[in-house]
Parts: C-alpha cells; sequence; structure tokens
C-alpha cells in the first residue's frame, strides 16, 4: 500500500522544525515527526483509530508511571525528605493494583467494548493527577492516589487500546499494534520533557496540574471523536476494507468482533504450557526493563549528570521505544515472531551492560537507546504472540493475564534497583541481575515452538462466559 504523502510530507516539516526548538522540546518534535510517518503507512480508513490510541497511550496511566515518576522523583523527596526506597513504593503499590486489575479488566473489555470506559477512563486519571496538587508530606497520601489510578484509568492502559487494535487488523496486525503502542514511547519523549519544563517553571505540584489539564483538552476529544471498538461501527471491515455483504453497523449494545472468531477461550489458554512459559518470560523481560527504565533518572543522577541531561536521556530512550515499537511489528507480520523478540534482546543487554560499567555521557545515551528498544517492543511482542497462540476470542482476558505478568516484574523491580541503591551506594549489582533475566527471557519465548492451528470459536464471549 503506497505512503499517504501529505503525512510523509508533515513527518519531513515536523524533523526540520524539531531541530529549530529548544533541545529540552527536540525530542517531542522528532517522536511526532516518527508518528505522522508511522500513520502514512496505515490504510486511509483506519489512521484516526490509531492516531487516537496512539494520544491515549500517550497520556495514559502506563506513560505516566514509566516516565513521568522518575521526573518527579527528584524535587518531591527533596521536598519531603523521602529516601529513594520510601519514593519507590508508589510504583509496588500501584503494580500490585494493576495486577490484579489487570485479570479483571481484559474480561470486561472482551464483554462491553472499550470507547465507553477509555472516556471515562481519561476523565478520572486526570482528575487524579490534578489531585496531587494537595499532595502531604505523608506517603500513605501519594500512594493512596497510585493505588487508585490503575482502576480509574484502566481505559487508558494497553489492555484496553490493544483490545480495540485486534479487532480493527488482521493482514497488518503487527504494524498496527507497534504503531498504536507506540503511543507509550510518545508519552516517554514528549512527557520526559513537559514534565521537566513544567517543574522547572511552575514547581512539582503545577506540573501535576498541566498534565492532567493536557490530558483533558487533548486526549479526551481526540479519543471521543475517534475511538471506536470495531470496523463496523464505522461501516469499515478489517484493516480498513470495504465490509463483506455491505456496510456493518453494530446492533448490540457493544461491539463485536468483525469477522469470525478464532482461538481459545481464557481457560482452554490458561491450561497450556505455553501460556505460562510466556507468562514467566514476560515476567523476566520486564523485570529487566523496568528495574532500569522507570529508575533511569535516579541511575544517571548518581554517575553525576545532571537532571536536564538526563531527562533528555529518557526522552531519546522515548524516542527509541517508538522506533522499537514500529520495526518490531513490522518484523512480527513477516517473520517468527518469538525469534523477532529474542533477537531484539540483544538490545537491552548491551544497554544495561553499558550501565552497569558506569556509562555516562555519549555512552549513557546509547545505553538508553538500547533500552527504548526494547522497551518498545515488549507490549507488540505481547499482543501478536497472544493472537498468534491463542487467538483474538478473549483476547482481552488473556492480554490481562499477561500484562500483569508484565507490570509485577517492571513495578517491583524498581524497588529493588532503589533498595539496592539505598544500602550499597550504588546500582552495579542490580543492573547485571537484570541482563541475566534478559537471556533467560529470550532463551524461553524462542522455546515458545510453532505457530498452533487455531481452532475456530462457536458462539459469542458471553456465551462461554456469561454475561
Amino acid at each position: 500500500m503506497p505512503f499517504d504523502k501529505r503525512l510523509v510530507a508533515l513527518a519531513v516539516i515536523l524533523l526540520g522544525v524539531a531541530f529549530t526548538v529548544p533541545p529540552l522540546f527536540r525530542g517531542a518534535m522528532i517522536a511526532l515527526a516518527i508518528v505522522a510517518a508511522m500513520l502514512a503507512a496505515l490504510p486511509r480508513g483506519t489512521r484516526g483509530l490509531v492516531f487516537a490510541t496512539m494520544v491515549g497511550l500517550a497520556t495514559g496511566v502506563a506513560s505516566i508511571n514509566l516516565f513521568a515518576i522518575g521526573i518527579f522523583q527528584g524535587p518531591i523527596t527533596k521536598e519531603f525528605g523521602w529516601s529513594q526506597t520510601q519514593y519507590a513504593i508508589v510504583t509496588l503499590v500501584g503494580t500490585v493494583v494493576t495486577v490484579v486489575s489487570s485479570l479483571y479488566i481484559g474480561r470486561l473489555f472482551d464483554r462491553q467494548g472499550v470507547r465507553r470506559w477509555a472516556l471515562l477512563g481519561i476523565v478520572l486519571f486526570a482528575l487524579a493527577l490534578i489531585s496531587l496538587y494537595w499532595l502531604t508530606p505523608n506517603p500513605l497520601h501519594f500512594y493512596a492516589v497510585f493505588a487508585l489510578m490503575p482502576i480509574i484509568g484502566a481505559g487508558t492502559s494497553s489492555v484496553a487500546y490493544s483490545r480495540v487494535i485486534a479487532a480493527w487488523f488482521d493482514r497488518r496486525r503487527g504494524q498496527a499494534f507497534g504503531a498504536a503502542l507506540a503511543g507509550i514511547g510518545i508519552g516517554g519523549a514528549v512527557l520526559s520533557s513537559v514534565s521537566q519544563y513544567l517543574i522547572s517553571t511552575v514547581g512539582w505540584r503545577g506540573a501535576y496540574v498541566g498534565l492532567g489539564l493536557l490530558t483533558l483538552v487533548l486526549t479526551l476529544p481526540i479519543v471521543f471523536w475517534k475511538l471506536r471498538d470495531s470496523p463496523s461501527d464505522v461501516g469499515l471491515g478489517l484493516d480498513g476494507d470495504s465490509p463483506q455483504g455491505g456496510a456493518a453497523a453494530a446492533t448490540s449494545g457493544h461491539a463485536a468482533m468483525p469477522v469470525e472468531r478464532f482461538g481459545y477461550d481464557a481457560r482452554e489458554s490458561r491450561r497450556q504450557w505455553r501460556f505460562w512459559q510466556m507468562f514467566i518470560a514476560f515476567l523476566l523481560l520486564s523485570f529487566g526493563i523496568g528495574g532500569v527504565l522507570i529508575p533511569l533518572v535516579p541511575i544517571l543522577s548518581a554517575r553525576g549528570i545532571t537532571p536536564e541531561q538526563a531527562a533528555a536521556v529518557q526522552g531519546a530512550l522515548g524516542l527509541a521505544l517508538i522506533v522499537g515499537r514500529a520495526f518490531a511489528g513490522f518484523l512480527m507480520d513477516r517473520f517468527f515472531a518469538p525469534l523477532v523478540a529474542t533477537t531484539i534482546l540483544i538490545f537491552p543487554i548491551i544497554g544495561v551492560t553499558l550501565l552497569a560499567l558506569d556509562a555516562s555521557g555519549t555512552t549513557a545515551l546509547i545505553a538508553a537507546v538500547c533500552i527504548g528498544l526494547a522497551a518498545g517492543a515488549e507490549l507488540d511482542v505481547i499482543a501478536v504472540l497472544i493472537t498468534r497462540y491463542f487467538g483474538n476470542f478473549a483476547y482481552g482476558e488473556n492480554y490481562g493475564w499477561q500484562y500483569a505478568a508484565w507490570t509485577f516484574g517492571s513495578g517491583t523491580a524498581v524497588i529493588v534497583t532503589n533498595r539496592v541503591f539505598d544500602s550499597l551506594g550504588t546500582h552495579t549489582p542490580a543492573l547485571w541481575v537484570y541482563v541475566g533475566m534478559f537471556v533467560l527471557s529470550g532463551l524461553m519465548l524462542l522455546r515458545l515452538g510453532r505457530y498452533p492451528e487455531l481452532p475456530r470459536a462457536s458462539g459469542s464471549y458471553e456465551n462461554d462466559h456469561g454475561p
């Protein structure tokens, strides 16, 4: 399919503009250029939908918890006198809640669709961010807010938005997953610079208010306008094609998959050894990624890098994350997905090894880019492997379980990283452990074996699982 020339031209213009703006915002402009290029490669009828998922994820709970938390750590701990471990507990609290809720919200999205929950989640999540303006020195206040975010903001998570992509795409599913889930990388590139700018101008309290208002003013209208649970809701078929048999219309209270459902239900999936092998592989992978990505700014600061430089490095990681998503999805549409995933794991092995060897300056930038390429691919890998090995019948619930593994690993790892630093004065021992986890994860993904021939699903999700 030919590229959309207008979007390609926009990407070129944005790249040119990127080198005329202050360095703090350069990463954000480059990210927008990449977004335009990724959308240009998708079918016309699907671009608005994918763009909405990008924006939703960029300002959603995953982006905030991955990228903004590290930016806010310095000023909050300085004002309240908290240790790094005390601050990192907020990640653990959010992780526990996310793990538990992910086991159920996927089932909810399978039954009722995503759009209504995405709109509600955006509003509630934005209000939660704004409420941090009144944060008190009592850490329990901080923990309580972040414990609520995964619940009230569930509609802004990758569990929600990837469910929509699974319903919209077939031939270009990997590419679409890559483009949509690149939204988290966009969040990394944009939120890092925006958060740092707001903190330096209006303080960390005003910065939280600014992020909340950004979500309400930007994300809510776009998602309301463009996000639909199924292509049949707008008279299209899979991949934006004309629907067979004429224009389709949603006839039930929630969106159904526009094609024949295939694969196993959630119970059948969980009875297979592949499901749990995948679960452990993602747990190990996420532990290594989360243990470096979330506390990256403190890790770099411990090496004498200034907060502004650290934010710029994290912004570069966000850009690499976008590239990783785009290429991972493209490659998994064409090659054996576990092999692609294992090959990509070479990058975080290199990146974390460089950090363990006290990387700074340009070397730290290279390390961050390597980590970002892998972090960008991980959610693509989860999404694609679920559809390849278990089908789309219970996609939301199956993804929720695997996402729970990912969230638990990434959320608990930051506690380990910060605890090691508080105890030993260095992050290095934890970093070497993470390198070993990447190796084990890659070996487990390679052992998943060939794609199975999936059965066609009979009936509806509700008939098999109850209303």
